[in-house]
Protein backbone atom coordinates (compact mmCIF):
# COMPACT_ATOMS: atom_id res chain seq x y z
CA UNK A 1 0.00 0.00 0.00
CA UNK A 2 1.52 3.33 -1.28
CA UNK A 3 0.42 6.29 1.08
CA UNK A 4 1.74 9.54 -0.15
CA UNK A 5 1.60 12.90 0.93
CA UNK A 6 3.03 16.42 -0.65
CA UNK A 7 4.40 19.19 1.30
CA UNK A 8 2.25 21.85 1.44
CA UNK A 9 5.41 24.42 1.68
CA UNK A 10 4.29 26.03 -1.69
CA UNK A 11 0.74 25.77 -1.58
CA UNK A 12 -0.29 28.22 0.87
CA UNK A 13 1.29 31.21 -0.40
CA UNK A 14 -1.09 30.73 -3.64
CA UNK A 15 -3.08 33.18 -4.14
CA UNK A 16 -6.34 32.11 -6.10
CA UNK A 17 -9.58 33.16 -7.04
CA UNK A 18 -12.45 31.58 -4.09
CA UNK A 19 -14.76 29.11 -5.75
CA UNK A 20 -18.25 29.86 -6.14
CA UNK A 21 -19.61 26.45 -5.92
CA UNK A 22 -23.22 26.79 -4.24
CA UNK A 23 -25.95 27.46 -6.32
CA UNK A 24 -28.91 24.87 -7.94
CA UNK A 25 -26.49 23.16 -9.78
CA UNK A 26 -24.59 21.63 -6.59
CA UNK A 27 -28.27 21.63 -4.62
CA UNK A 28 -30.13 19.67 -7.50
CA UNK A 29 -27.48 16.81 -7.31
CA UNK A 30 -28.38 16.09 -3.93
CA UNK A 31 -30.57 12.79 -3.84
CA UNK A 32 -33.86 12.24 -2.06
CA UNK A 33 -33.57 9.84 0.38
CA UNK A 34 -36.31 8.26 2.95
CA UNK A 35 -33.36 7.21 5.02
CA UNK A 36 -32.20 8.94 8.19
CA UNK A 37 -28.28 9.46 7.47
CA UNK A 38 -26.00 8.59 10.64
CA UNK A 39 -22.97 10.96 11.52
CA UNK A 40 -20.49 10.58 14.29
CA UNK A 41 -18.46 13.27 15.58
CA UNK A 42 -16.66 14.37 18.76
CA UNK A 43 -18.05 16.61 20.96
CA UNK A 44 -15.74 20.13 20.74
CA UNK A 45 -18.24 22.33 21.42
CA UNK A 46 -18.49 24.51 18.36
CA UNK A 47 -18.42 21.92 16.00
CA UNK A 48 -21.51 20.34 17.62
CA UNK A 49 -23.27 23.98 17.67
CA UNK A 50 -22.51 24.29 14.01
CA UNK A 51 -23.67 20.54 12.61
CA UNK A 52 -26.85 20.98 15.24
CA UNK A 53 -27.42 24.14 14.74
CA UNK A 54 -26.55 24.92 10.73
CA UNK A 55 -25.50 21.82 9.11
CA UNK A 56 -28.45 19.69 9.94
CA UNK A 57 -31.34 21.49 9.04
CA UNK A 58 -29.80 23.22 6.20
CA UNK A 59 -29.26 19.72 4.24
CA UNK A 60 -32.65 18.43 5.16
CA UNK A 61 -34.28 21.56 4.03
CA UNK A 62 -31.83 21.69 0.82
CA UNK A 63 -31.77 17.57 0.00
CA UNK A 64 -34.71 16.12 1.79
CA UNK A 65 -32.14 14.08 3.60
CA UNK A 66 -32.59 13.53 7.37
CA UNK A 67 -29.04 13.43 9.33
CA UNK A 68 -28.72 11.44 12.44
CA UNK A 69 -25.48 13.59 14.73
CA UNK A 70 -24.09 11.95 17.65
CA UNK A 71 -20.82 13.46 19.40
CA UNK A 72 -18.73 11.56 21.83
CA UNK A 73 -15.99 12.19 24.13
CA UNK A 74 -12.71 13.22 21.91
CA UNK A 75 -10.55 10.10 23.38
CA UNK A 76 -13.54 8.02 22.98
CA UNK A 77 -14.71 8.75 19.68
CA UNK A 78 -12.39 7.17 17.96
CA UNK A 79 -12.88 3.59 19.72
CA UNK A 80 -16.43 3.91 19.24
CA UNK A 81 -16.65 4.00 15.51
CA UNK A 82 -13.99 1.09 15.15
CA UNK A 83 -15.57 -1.10 17.86
CA UNK A 84 -19.20 -0.04 15.65
CA UNK A 85 -17.64 -0.53 12.31
CA UNK A 86 -15.75 -3.73 12.98
CA UNK A 87 -18.03 -5.37 15.07
CA UNK A 88 -21.08 -6.19 12.70
CA UNK A 89 -23.51 -4.08 13.86
CA UNK A 90 -23.38 -1.60 11.22
CA UNK A 91 -22.59 1.93 12.93
CA UNK A 92 -22.75 5.61 11.65
CA UNK A 93 -22.81 6.33 8.00
CA UNK A 94 -19.99 9.21 8.43
CA UNK A 95 -17.64 10.12 10.70
CA UNK A 96 -15.25 12.95 11.33
CA UNK A 97 -11.91 11.83 13.04
CA UNK A 98 -8.15 12.99 13.34
CA UNK A 99 -6.43 11.71 10.19
CA UNK A 100 -3.66 10.16 12.34
CA UNK A 101 -5.50 6.70 12.16
CA UNK A 102 -6.35 7.34 8.62
CA UNK A 103 -4.32 4.31 7.19
CA UNK A 104 -5.63 1.89 9.67
CA UNK A 105 -9.48 2.44 8.41
CA UNK A 106 -8.35 2.37 4.68
CA UNK A 107 -5.82 -0.85 5.39
CA UNK A 108 -9.37 -2.97 6.73
CA UNK A 109 -11.77 -1.37 4.36
CA UNK A 110 -13.54 -0.12 6.45
CA UNK A 111 -14.07 3.45 4.79
CA UNK A 112 -14.91 3.57 1.06
CA UNK A 113 -13.52 6.21 -1.59
CA UNK A 114 -14.78 9.94 -1.90
CA UNK A 115 -18.00 9.94 -4.39
CA UNK A 116 -16.81 13.11 -6.63
CA UNK A 117 -19.73 13.28 -8.40
CA UNK A 118 -21.47 13.87 -5.12
CA UNK A 119 -19.41 17.19 -5.12
CA UNK A 120 -20.63 18.04 -8.54
CA UNK A 121 -16.78 17.07 -10.03
CA UNK A 122 -16.39 14.47 -12.86
CA UNK A 123 -13.64 12.83 -12.03
CA UNK A 124 -11.52 12.65 -8.84
CA UNK A 125 -9.07 14.36 -10.57
CA UNK A 126 -11.37 17.26 -11.34
CA UNK A 127 -11.86 17.56 -7.38
CA UNK A 128 -8.55 17.37 -5.85
CA UNK A 129 -7.54 20.19 -8.65
CA UNK A 130 -10.63 22.28 -6.87
CA UNK A 131 -8.02 22.46 -3.85
CA UNK A 132 -4.90 24.08 -2.71
CA UNK A 133 -2.00 21.61 -4.29
CA UNK A 134 -1.08 18.55 -2.21
CA UNK A 135 -3.87 19.48 0.36
CA UNK A 136 -6.00 15.64 -0.39
CA UNK A 137 -2.19 14.04 -1.08
CA UNK A 138 -2.38 12.61 2.35
CA UNK A 139 -5.70 11.19 1.79
CA UNK A 140 -4.90 9.14 -1.34
CA UNK A 141 -4.36 5.23 -1.21
CA UNK A 142 -3.38 3.52 -4.31
CA UNK A 143 -4.64 6.18 -6.58
CA UNK A 144 -8.33 6.30 -4.56
CA UNK A 145 -8.98 9.28 -2.60
CA UNK A 146 -11.01 8.06 0.87
CA UNK A 147 -11.37 11.70 3.19
CA UNK A 148 -12.14 15.01 2.51
CA UNK A 149 -10.46 17.57 5.47
CA UNK A 150 -12.81 18.69 7.88
CA UNK A 151 -9.80 20.91 9.04
CA UNK A 152 -6.87 21.45 7.81
CA UNK A 153 -4.72 22.32 11.14
CA UNK A 154 -1.42 23.36 12.41
CA UNK A 155 0.28 23.32 15.49
CA UNK A 156 1.36 27.08 17.01
CA UNK A 157 1.34 28.57 20.13
CA UNK A 158 -1.20 30.70 22.46
CA UNK A 159 0.28 32.80 25.11
CA UNK A 160 -1.56 34.82 28.38
CA UNK A 161 -0.04 38.66 27.65
CA UNK A 162 -1.47 39.13 30.74
CA UNK A 163 0.84 36.90 32.85
CA UNK A 164 3.92 38.33 30.36
CA UNK A 165 2.85 41.97 31.93
CA UNK A 166 2.48 40.20 35.57
CA UNK A 167 5.77 39.13 35.62
CA UNK A 168 7.54 41.25 33.73
CA UNK A 169 7.83 40.16 30.26
CA UNK A 170 7.35 42.20 27.13
CA UNK A 171 3.83 40.72 25.78
CA UNK A 172 4.81 41.23 22.39
CA UNK A 173 7.76 39.06 22.62
CA UNK A 174 6.72 35.60 22.84
CA UNK A 175 9.55 32.78 22.74
CA UNK A 176 10.50 31.73 19.30
CA UNK A 177 12.62 29.09 20.75
CA UNK A 178 12.71 26.65 23.22
CA UNK A 179 15.25 27.64 24.96
CA UNK A 180 13.14 31.24 25.45
CA UNK A 181 10.47 28.81 26.69
CA UNK A 182 12.28 27.49 29.26
CA UNK A 183 13.76 31.51 30.47
CA UNK A 184 10.13 32.87 30.07
CA UNK A 185 8.45 29.44 31.58
CA UNK A 186 10.28 29.92 34.80
CA UNK A 187 8.91 33.04 35.42
CA UNK A 188 5.46 32.52 34.27
CA UNK A 189 5.44 29.58 36.63
CA UNK A 190 3.24 29.56 39.95
CA UNK A 191 3.42 27.44 43.14
CA UNK A 192 1.54 27.65 46.38
CA UNK A 193 2.48 27.59 49.90
CA UNK A 194 3.19 23.67 49.70
CA UNK A 195 5.41 23.67 46.24
CA UNK A 196 2.27 23.04 44.38
CA UNK A 197 2.23 24.17 40.87
CA UNK A 198 -1.04 26.35 40.50
CA UNK A 199 0.19 27.85 37.18
CA UNK A 200 1.91 25.91 34.72
CA UNK A 201 4.74 27.97 32.26
CA UNK A 202 4.03 26.27 29.43
CA UNK A 203 1.38 23.28 28.84
CA UNK A 204 1.93 19.85 26.85
CA UNK A 205 -1.43 19.34 25.64
CA UNK A 206 -2.29 16.10 25.17
CA UNK A 207 -5.80 15.10 25.92
CA UNK A 208 -5.57 11.67 24.05
CA UNK A 209 -2.96 8.77 23.02
CA UNK A 210 -2.57 10.46 19.90
CA UNK A 211 -2.14 13.27 20.86
CA UNK A 212 1.06 13.00 22.11
CA UNK A 213 2.31 12.53 18.68
CA UNK A 214 0.56 15.63 17.44
CA UNK A 215 1.90 17.72 20.16
CA UNK A 216 5.11 17.11 21.98
CA UNK A 217 5.96 14.75 19.41
CA UNK A 218 6.64 18.12 17.11
CA UNK A 219 9.86 18.22 18.50
CA UNK A 220 11.07 15.35 16.55
CA UNK A 221 10.90 16.91 13.23
CA UNK A 222 12.56 19.92 14.77
CA UNK A 223 15.14 17.50 15.07
CA UNK A 224 15.15 15.97 11.38
CA UNK A 225 13.54 12.92 12.98
CA UNK A 226 10.16 10.87 13.89
CA UNK A 227 8.57 8.22 15.32
CA UNK A 228 9.00 6.31 12.47
CA UNK A 229 11.75 6.32 9.89
CA UNK A 230 11.25 6.91 6.17
CA UNK A 231 10.14 3.93 5.11
CA UNK A 232 7.97 2.85 8.04
CA UNK A 233 10.40 -0.05 8.51
CA UNK A 234 11.16 1.07 11.93
CA UNK A 235 11.92 3.74 14.50
CA UNK A 236 13.36 6.84 13.47
CA UNK A 237 14.58 8.49 16.95
CA UNK A 238 16.99 6.03 19.04
CA UNK A 239 19.85 8.57 18.40
CA UNK A 240 21.07 11.33 19.67
CA UNK A 241 18.64 13.91 18.36
CA UNK A 242 15.80 11.46 19.24
CA UNK A 243 17.16 11.93 22.87
CA UNK A 244 17.67 15.50 22.60
CA UNK A 245 13.91 15.80 22.33
CA UNK A 246 12.64 13.48 24.77
CA UNK A 247 15.60 15.01 27.39
CA UNK A 248 13.38 19.13 26.41
CA UNK A 249 10.30 17.20 27.38
CA UNK A 250 11.55 15.79 30.32
CA UNK A 251 13.38 18.98 31.61
CA UNK A 252 10.06 21.14 31.45
CA UNK A 253 8.46 18.15 34.17
CA UNK A 254 11.48 17.90 36.21
CA UNK A 255 14.41 19.15 37.85
CA UNK A 256 15.62 22.99 37.94
CA UNK A 257 14.05 23.92 34.20
CA UNK A 258 10.81 23.12 35.23
CA UNK A 259 7.93 25.02 33.65
CA UNK A 260 4.76 22.66 33.33
CA UNK A 261 3.16 20.32 36.01
CA UNK A 262 0.61 17.37 35.55
CA UNK A 263 -2.93 18.09 37.09
CA UNK A 264 -2.53 21.38 34.70
CA UNK A 265 -0.55 19.85 31.46
CA UNK A 266 -1.05 17.81 29.51
CA UNK A 267 -4.98 19.46 29.81
CA UNK A 268 -8.12 17.95 29.74
CA UNK A 269 -9.78 20.57 28.72
CA UNK A 270 -7.19 23.36 26.98
CA UNK A 271 -9.81 25.98 26.46
CA UNK A 272 -10.36 25.93 30.52
CA UNK A 273 -7.08 25.53 31.78
CA UNK A 274 -5.90 27.78 29.03
CA UNK A 275 -8.87 30.25 30.09
CA UNK A 276 -8.68 29.77 33.55
CA UNK A 277 -5.39 30.90 34.09
CA UNK A 278 -4.30 27.05 34.52
CA UNK A 279 -1.25 27.60 32.06
CA UNK A 280 0.35 30.56 30.72
CA UNK A 281 1.61 29.27 27.18
CA UNK A 282 0.50 26.16 25.28
CA UNK A 283 0.81 24.67 21.61
CA UNK A 284 -2.74 23.75 19.99
CA UNK A 285 -4.42 24.67 16.46
CA UNK A 286 -6.15 27.24 15.10
CA UNK A 287 -9.58 25.80 16.47
CA UNK A 288 -8.71 26.70 20.30
CA UNK A 289 -9.31 30.44 19.86
CA UNK A 290 -13.44 30.26 19.24
CA UNK A 291 -14.14 27.81 22.61
CA UNK A 292 -11.76 30.31 24.64
CA UNK A 293 -13.51 32.99 23.64
CA UNK A 294 -17.70 31.63 23.95
CA UNK A 295 -16.41 30.30 26.92
CA UNK A 296 -14.71 33.09 28.70
CA UNK A 297 -15.94 36.07 27.35
CA UNK A 298 -13.35 38.25 29.14
CA UNK A 299 -10.21 36.46 27.76
CA UNK A 300 -10.13 37.78 24.18
CA UNK A 301 -7.58 38.53 21.52
CA UNK A 302 -9.04 41.79 20.85
CA UNK A 303 -8.73 43.49 24.28
CA UNK A 304 -5.18 41.89 24.80
CA UNK A 305 -5.43 38.68 27.22
CA UNK A 306 -3.63 36.30 25.15
CA UNK A 307 -1.63 36.12 22.14
CA UNK A 308 -0.78 33.62 19.28
CA UNK A 309 2.98 32.80 17.95
CA UNK A 310 4.42 30.62 15.83
CA UNK A 311 5.55 27.30 17.79
CA UNK A 312 8.86 27.60 18.88
CA UNK A 313 11.98 25.72 17.46
CA UNK A 314 15.19 24.14 18.88
CA UNK A 315 18.50 26.91 17.56
CA UNK A 316 20.21 24.57 16.04
CA UNK A 317 17.07 22.34 14.44
CA UNK A 318 14.78 22.36 11.39
CA UNK A 319 11.73 24.70 11.03
CA UNK A 320 8.92 22.25 11.80
CA UNK A 321 5.53 21.55 13.25
CA UNK A 322 2.74 19.06 13.02
CA UNK A 323 0.35 19.03 10.66
CA UNK A 324 -2.90 18.04 12.12
CA UNK A 325 -6.21 17.10 10.31
CA UNK A 326 -9.77 16.38 10.43
CA UNK A 327 -11.22 14.65 8.45
CA UNK A 328 -14.43 13.23 6.93
CA UNK A 329 -14.48 9.12 6.04
CA UNK A 330 -17.50 7.11 5.25
CA UNK A 331 -18.35 3.55 6.13
CA UNK A 332 -17.70 0.73 3.15
CA UNK A 333 -21.06 -0.87 4.55
CA UNK A 334 -23.01 2.01 4.51
CA UNK A 335 -26.40 1.70 1.88
CA UNK A 336 -25.91 5.61 2.33
CA UNK A 337 -22.59 6.44 0.80
CA UNK A 338 -23.64 9.04 -1.75
CA UNK A 339 -25.88 10.72 0.59
CA UNK A 340 -23.15 11.13 2.94
CA UNK A 341 -20.79 12.55 0.95
CA UNK A 342 -23.31 14.83 -0.72
CA UNK A 343 -23.73 16.30 3.32
CA UNK A 344 -19.64 16.24 3.69
CA UNK A 345 -20.47 18.22 0.27
CA UNK A 346 -23.53 20.91 1.91
CA UNK A 347 -20.92 21.01 5.36
CA UNK A 348 -17.30 22.20 3.30
CA UNK A 349 -17.96 22.96 -0.49
CA UNK A 350 -20.30 25.96 -0.68
CA UNK A 351 -18.71 29.67 0.46
CA UNK A 352 -21.11 30.12 2.94
CA UNK A 353 -20.36 27.03 5.18
CA UNK A 354 -16.85 27.45 4.58
CA UNK A 355 -17.30 31.05 6.00
CA UNK A 356 -19.10 29.83 9.11
CA UNK A 357 -16.25 26.88 9.71
CA UNK A 358 -13.82 29.39 9.54
CA UNK A 359 -15.64 32.48 11.80
CA UNK A 360 -17.25 30.41 14.34
CA UNK A 361 -14.36 27.26 14.76
CA UNK A 362 -11.46 28.46 12.74
CA UNK A 363 -11.49 25.52 10.77
CA UNK A 364 -9.32 25.65 7.88
CA UNK A 365 -11.02 24.58 4.72
CA UNK A 366 -8.27 24.06 1.73
CA UNK A 367 -10.59 25.07 -1.21
CA UNK A 368 -8.07 26.69 -3.98
CA UNK A 369 -8.47 30.61 -2.39
CA UNK A 370 -9.23 30.48 1.10
CA UNK A 371 -7.22 32.79 2.16
CA UNK A 372 -8.10 35.47 -0.34
CA UNK A 373 -11.80 35.08 1.27
CA UNK A 374 -13.20 38.16 3.34
CA UNK A 375 -13.89 36.33 6.41
CA UNK A 376 -10.59 34.09 6.68
CA UNK A 377 -8.61 37.49 5.99
CA UNK A 378 -10.55 39.11 8.81
CA UNK A 379 -9.07 36.89 11.38
CA UNK A 380 -6.41 39.21 13.12
CA UNK A 381 -4.33 36.49 14.47
CA UNK A 382 -4.76 33.88 11.94
CA UNK A 383 -1.01 34.45 9.73
CA UNK A 384 0.86 32.38 12.79
CA UNK A 385 -1.01 28.98 11.96
CA UNK A 386 -0.93 29.64 7.56
CA UNK A 387 2.90 30.11 8.62
CA UNK A 388 3.39 27.01 10.65
CA UNK A 389 0.96 24.99 8.08
CA UNK A 390 4.00 26.11 5.53
CA UNK A 391 6.34 23.37 7.80
CA UNK A 392 3.99 21.74 8.86
CA UNK A 393 4.83 17.96 9.03
CA UNK A 394 2.62 14.87 8.95
CA UNK A 395 1.99 11.99 10.89
CA UNK A 396 4.18 8.89 10.14
CA UNK A 397 0.91 7.09 8.40
CA UNK A 398 0.59 3.26 9.29
CA UNK A 399 -2.06 1.09 10.01
CA UNK A 400 -0.19 0.50 13.13
CA UNK A 401 -1.09 3.56 14.30
CA UNK A 402 -3.56 2.91 17.72
CA UNK A 403 -0.61 0.75 19.14
CA UNK A 404 1.91 3.00 18.32
CA UNK A 405 0.45 5.91 19.46
CA UNK A 406 -0.14 3.63 22.79
CA UNK A 407 2.89 2.92 23.20
CA UNK A 408 4.19 6.93 22.82
CA UNK A 409 1.30 7.54 25.35
CA UNK A 410 3.11 5.71 27.83
CA UNK A 411 6.28 6.65 27.02
CA UNK A 412 5.35 10.45 27.77
CA UNK A 413 3.31 9.27 31.00
CA UNK A 414 6.75 7.15 32.31
CA UNK A 415 8.81 11.01 31.50
CA UNK A 416 6.50 13.79 32.78
CA UNK A 417 4.40 11.47 35.84
CA UNK A 418 6.86 8.87 36.89
CA UNK A 419 10.43 10.45 35.76
CA UNK A 420 11.68 7.78 34.07
CA UNK A 421 15.35 9.07 32.82
CA UNK A 422 14.92 9.74 28.65
CA UNK A 423 17.44 7.73 27.88
CA UNK A 424 15.40 4.66 29.16
CA UNK A 425 12.51 5.71 27.77
CA UNK A 426 14.06 6.43 24.66
CA UNK A 427 15.43 2.60 24.17
CA UNK A 428 12.03 0.94 25.57
CA UNK A 429 10.20 2.69 22.85
CA UNK A 430 12.07 2.37 20.17
CA UNK A 431 12.25 -1.31 20.88
CA UNK A 432 8.24 -2.28 21.12
CA UNK A 433 8.30 0.49 17.93
CA UNK A 434 10.40 -1.96 16.04
CA UNK A 435 8.33 -4.73 17.54
CA UNK A 436 5.01 -3.52 15.98
CA UNK A 437 6.32 -2.54 12.64
CA UNK A 438 7.96 -5.73 12.55
CA UNK A 439 4.85 -7.68 12.38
Amino acid sequence: MIISRRSLMKTLGASTAALTLAGPSVRAAFAQAAGKLVYWGHNYDTRVKIVNQTMVPGFAKDAGIQVQHENFETNQNELKILTAWTGGGGGPDLVSVGANNFANYVYRKLVSPVDYTAFGFKSQQELIDAFEPGALDGFIVDGKLYAMPMDLASISMYYRKDFFKEVGLDPEKPPTTWDEVTEMGKKLIKRDGNGTVTRAGWGWMARSASSHFYYWGSLLPQKGVDFLNADGSANGFKNDAGLAAFQYVYDTFHGANQVSALGLAPTINPVDDFASGRVAMLNAGLWLAPGIEQKYPNVTFKDGVYGVARLPQFKDGTPATRLNPWIYMVSSTSKMQKEAWQFVSYMTQRPESRDIWFKEANYVLPWKGFRETPVVKALPYAMPFFQDLAIGKPLPNTHRFAELASAVSQAYDRISANGDKPEAVVSDLADQIDNLVAE
